[in-house]
């Protein structure tokens, strides 16, 4: 399993940009965004949710 991990101490670097352009490449890839203020990566990606933990 290969792993990117794209952070910042500052915010507006273009983080979640960047991610989500990163994504859009991969095939059958698992994201997580981690922002504790603001974790928007999904207004980029629409993603599909197939399980959640209960």
């Amino acid at each position: 399993m290969k792993e990117i991990v794209v952070l910042s101490g500052k915010g507006g670097t273009g983080k979640t940009t960047v991610t989500a352009s990163l994504a859009a490449l991969a095939k059958d890839a698992v994201l997580t965004d981690c922002d504790v203020d603001a974790a928007d990566l999904y207004l980029l990606l629409k993603p599909e949710i197939k399980d959640t933990f209960k």
